[in-house]
């Protein structure tokens, strides 16, 4: 039986059967792998500086928690009234049964530092204290308690320790219950373990707390459930750590030989093993920090050994071999570096991996995995014969530094250290809501939580983007987005509250259509076309909001119609004659146009503008517009309203790159332009009309509405009034410019008011590197283009792994975090069986996007 050398916690201190008292604190990790360069080199900075201000053996730490699906599930629906959305609680069921099926993990980091005695007598004192408690407990004696004055001096000291720290890395005060969880953790594994506190849980009861718990545990180096053992040392290079819970096979592995010289990319191996190992690692970096001018005794004193070494070939012709020119080189850099800055320290570095299987086989089979994957990288990694339970010890909080991770010490400046980016691992998404997709990292799956309506609540956009080419999964993730709003808007507490969904379907067999109609809630399908039902009379549909609002919407419309410029004298005598017909009851386009020919008869600008309108109004499809006896559309009732648009003709994009095109565009594209905007104007409104509902707008291929300057304010303004009104858009295309031109005031500022944003497989480099920017990453970057281009939900592929990759994607979340992700479609029957877009495909609920 095995005892771990600790006998007292009390916040977030620890005191040690040896007598030392070590404080501990969670630190917030930085997602790195694709973060901009900017936010790296940032991050590189702080790490150095924080390991700068490092004194005496800190200890960096992270590991891999399990995550629990019942959390998970939990997350989910816990704001959400399940007793009105019956289809949300069989869908956590759904989720709960599948998340079962999978490994979930996750990644936390933990900074442990010794607390120095005050004085020699101080020391003694402390080591005398926790001698007198060993020999207590070894005559079955109570031993006397940590005091309170103890408890209250040793959390002060490292309160003030904090405290002196550069706030680059931020972190907290670890609780009682994570220092208990990590060591629950480090025994149990692979197997169930606890779960992960998050710090909020109060202190623990009286003063303080021990670990007699977590002390019934049988360590066995090689040695299989059965106590057999194989006749080879090198074959069981592994730990068997023994407790109620269960057997946990663990394969230990130190750090002994590190590249000559580092650089970034390529230096950061320790955040490697977050983002490109298959499976979950824990990690420690035990340090010894010396300062600089202690440290450079040492490296002069190597610098005379090394002229010594180099005087010995003075007779030599053919002068010292060039390994000593070489070290003595490598010396005098270390030694510039060295006496560079006041601040400088030497590291002496201690790093052991932890790796675990079902089985002993499968831990050494990892740990094999592990060393290969970084051999090419010049790092080797050594499991020694006999060592695999002091590398286990070196990774608990409070143990002395064995013997054994001595031998394998690395000798580095603080920079140099820095470079491995420790603390750099990756997390995506929210706190709460759907769940919308799995993170692409080492160690299994994570989940991914979209809670949309968070970004309003938090003074914040919720609005999302889309990017990616055809096939790449951007219009499976919008409708798997549009699902979450609707599947979990009404909120417990909240009776006014549901979510709602406009959207735009200009697709041929009105894919957009049948998805809506499968998800929760009543649907609304508007049909624009020769036989439309409803009228989107622009001066009856917003005059009852304000006379401002109706000329507004009503000259923008006009303005792409007639292509009537608004400071022409055609304008001019537009802007008058709406004005004028707003101020009457009941106004509408016919009697604008009667209007316009009224005052025709003294102003040739009216009068032609009365002749367009007339000729307009004769055509088939602008009885939407200017029919008086349809009835003003009314979306006010459904929670999803689909406008069906696949009737009207829009230009494409190429044809509106210049004015030249545009002035020649046939009727029917001039009239499906104008016709869209007013629909989007519909959308706007529907969506803003109530604070207790959150609604979006969904306009996938949205260059239509974007490419023209009404249309781009008006999806500004939805997205400025989108957090004071609970509402957002979700915008899809092929062109991060066709989201918000980049080279445009406006466009940027439409680009800067959308948070979430995905990029999908874009096989152009020229498209990727625009999606990448718009991301906030290096466009030109060859390794991010290759991803995109390259890596992300591959074409080329057997069918089964090809469906497997479907709807990979990079995801920066609303916290600004980018990493790689995979969305899910729902777990939802039927809603899986309409969210395709691929003709003969059919979806599997819970399956890749």
């Amino acid at each position: 039986m095995d005892r771990l050398p600790i006998r007292h916690i009390a916040g977030n201190v620890l005191w040690t059967t040896h007598g030392a008292c070590w404080a501990l604190w969670r630190v917030e990790a930085t997602n790195y792998t694709y973060a901009p360069a900017s936010a790296k080199r940032a991050r590189l900075a702080a790490i150095e500086a924080l390991l700068k201000s490092l004194v005496g053996e800190p200890m960096l730490l992270s590991l891999c928690p399990q995550v629990d699906p019942v959390a998970v599930v939990r997350a989910m629906v816990e704001d959400v009234d399940l007793d009105v959305s019956p289809r949300f609680e069989q869908l956590g069921h759904a989720v709960l049964d599948q998340l079962g099926q999978m490994e979930l993990t996750g990644r936390t980091d933990w900074l442990a530092v010794p607390l120095p005695a005050a004085s020699p007598a101080d020391a003694a004192a402390s080591v005398f204290s926790a001698a007198q408690a060993e020999f207590a407990l070894q005559l079955g004696l109570m031993p006397a308690a940590v005091t309170a004055r103890e408890s209250e001096r040793r959390l002060a000291q490292a309160r003030r320790m904090q405290a002196q720290w550069p706030a680059g890395v931020a972190m907290r005060p670890a609780s009682e219950a994570e220092i208990l969880w990590i060591y629950g953790h480090s025994i149990r594994r692979g197997l169930v373990e606890p779960l992960l506190p998050d710090g909020s849980e109060p202190r623990l009861r009286g003063r303080g707390c021990g670990i007699a718990a977590l002390e019934d545990v049988v360590l066995a180096e090689g040695s299989e459930a059965d106590g057999t053992t194989a006749a080879n040392p090198f074959a069981r290079r592994f730990l068997r750590a023994s407790s109620e819970w269960g057997d946990s096979y663990q394969a230990l592995l130190a750090l002994a030989r590190m590249p000559e010289a580092f650089t970034l990319p390529g230096s950061a191996y320790l955040q490697q093993l977050d983002d490109g190992v298959g499976f979950p690692v824990d990690w420690v970096a035990r340090l010894v920090v010396v300062p600089g001018r202690k440290a450079e005794v040492k490296v002069r004193k190597r610098a005379r050994h090394l002229r010594a070494q180099a005087a010995e070939y003075a007779g030599d012709p053919a002068g010292p071999p060039p390994l000593v020119e070489r070290n003595s080189a490598d010396n005098d850099e270390y030694h510039e570096r060295l006496t560079s800055s006041p601040q400088e320290v030497e590291i002496r570095a201690m790093v052991t991996l932890a790796v675990w299987g079902a089985s002993a086989q499968e831990a050494q089979d990892r740990a094999a995995s592990l060393a290969s994957d970084f051999g090419g990288d010049e790092y080797t990694f050594a499991r020694p014969v006999g060592g695999q339970l002091d590398l286990w010890r070196s990774m608990l909080p409070g143990c002395r530094t064995p013997r054994v991770m001595a031998g394998y010490a690395q000798i580095l400046l603080a920079r140099d250290f820095a470079m491995a980016m420790p603390w750099c691992g990756s997390r995506l998404g929210d706190g709460r809501g759907g769940l919308f997709g799995v993170q692409i990292a080492a160690g299994g799956a994570r989940p991914v939580l979209l809670d949309s309506a968070r970004g309003p609540r938090e003074n914040a956009s919720a609005s999302m983007a889309f990017l990616g080419e055809l096939g790449a999964g951007k219009s499976v993730a919008m409708k798997a987005a549009v699902f979450n709003v609707l599947a979990r808007g009404r909120l417990a507490g909240r009776p006014a509250s549901r979510g709602r969904a406009v959207i735009v379907d200009r697709t041929r067999d009105e894919e957009w259509v049948r998805f809506a109609r499968a998800c929760p809630g009543t649907t609304q399908v508007i049909r624009i076309d020769q036989g439309a039902a409803v009228s989107l009379d622009p001066l009856r549909l917003f005059a009852g909001d304000s006379p401002k609002t109706a000329a507004r919407f009503c000259e923008s419309f006009l303005t792409l119609l007639l292509g009537v410029r608004p400071m022409d004298l055609e304008g001019v005598a537009l802007s008058e004659a709406v004005q004028a017909v707003l101020e009457r009851p009941q106004p509408s386009m016919r009697k604008l146009t009667d209007e316009l020919a009224a005052r025709g008869a003294g102003d040739e600008a009216a009068r032609a503008l009365a002749r367009k309108l007339a000729a307009v109004a004769r055509k088939d499809l602008a009885a939407v517009v200017f029919d008086e006896h349809l009835p003003v559309v009314d979306t006010r009732g459904a929670d999803s309203v689909v406008f069906a648009v696949n009737a009207l003709q829009l230009p494409k994009k190429a044809e509106l790159a210049s004015d030249h095109r545009i002035e020649r565009l046939e009727f029917e594209k001039v009239l499906g332009r104008a016709v869209m905007y007013l629909i989007a104007a519909v959308a706007r409104g529907t969506v803003l009309e109530s604070r207790d509902e959150f609604g979006v707008v969904v306009f996938d291929e949205c260059w239509w509405l974007t490419s023209s300057d009404e249309g781009l304010e008006l999806l500004l303004e939805m997205l400025r009034d989108g957090r004071k009104r609970n509402a957002a858009a979700f915008l899809g295309s092929h062109d991060a410019d066709d989201i918000g031109p980049a080279d445009s005031e406006k466009g940027a500022v439409v680009r800067g008011l959308i948070p979430h944003r995905l990029l999908f497989r874009q096989t152009s480099r020229h498209l990727a590197g625009r999606g990448l920017a718009f991301l906030g990453l290096e466009g030109a970057d060859p390794v991010l283009l290759d991803l995109v281009t390259g890596d992300l939900s591959p074409i080329d592929l057997p069918e089964e792994e090809k469906a497997a990759r479907a709807g990979e994607c990079l995801y920066r979340d609303l916290a600004g975090r980018i990493g790689r992700m995979k969305v899910l479609i729902p777990f939802d029957a039927d809603v899986a069986q309409a969210i395709h877009t691929t003709p003969g495909r059919d979806a599997v609920s819970g399956r890749a996007a």
